[in-house]
């Protein structure tokens, strides 16, 4: 057994109170879910794993064929090679669950990462209400495509990264970054955050389900 994994039976078997989670700084404190089941795509996708990011409310989803340990690691894995690991990941999954996907993380990706289970204690105020609209957007996904929702999760992303959030008054993407998203290459970088916001106008050029994203927010 490896150390990650020696690690993660250790702190499923210590009793502690509880003790809300600070999150100081990007990537730092993330949360994770799966959805679904989903009608199952041309790619044979019936789940979504979503990955949310607590201090900058940065989103990433991945479409799964299947809801299991395995499954769950290779997109995390996948996340990680882009972004890095996090210092903790709290996962709406079984503690059994979660000592698979970091066997799997270790063994198989060489990525040493602990997941916990969520506990509402510890997390209460980590998440705004981002995690139910991300919800019912994909579900808004689906119901538009129901056989093809996978290719059609980025405009819903990326709609969720450049909007104002509600509770750190920035974008997402500018937290992450450290810049404006540029929505054009033939116009100016954006400068005022407030243009990325859910009341940019952008909703007239978007399919209805990432529109309705927009309004959701405001």
């Amino acid at each position: 057994m490896c150390e990650t994994c020696q690690n993660a039976e250790h702190n499923k078997n210590v009793s502690r109170k509880a003790r809300p989670v600070k999150v100081e700084s990007p990537w730092e404190v993330l949360g994770l879910d799966i959805h679904g089941p989903f009608p199952e795509t041309s790619q044979s996708n019936t789940h979504v794993l979503t990955v949310t990011d607590y201090f900058t409310k940065w989103i990433e989803a991945v479409p799964l064929q299947k809801k299991d340990p395995l499954a769950a690691a290779k997109a995390l894995a996948t996340i990680f090679y882009r972004f890095g690991a996090s210092k903790n990941i709290y996962a709406s999954q079984s503690w059994d669950f979660c000592e698979e996907v970091s066997r799997h993380l270790c063994e198989r990706w060489n990525i040493s990462q602990i997941l916990t289970p969520a506990d509402p204690a510890d997390c209460a105020g980590l998440d705004d209400r981002g995690a139910e609209l991300l919800k019912s957007s994909i579900c808004n996904v689906v119901n538009e495509k129901p056989g093809e929702w996978d290719a059609h999760l980025d405009p819903v992303l990326f709609d969720f990264r450049t909007s104002v959030n509600s509770v750190t008054k920035y974008t997402p993407f500018f937290l992450m970054f450290n810049r404006y998203v540029c929505l054009s290459s033939e116009v100016d970088f954006v400068k005022d955050s407030k243009e990325q916001g859910a009341g940019s106008g952008k909703a007239d050029s978007l399919p209805p389900f990432t529109a309705a994203v927009q309004e959701q927010q405001n």
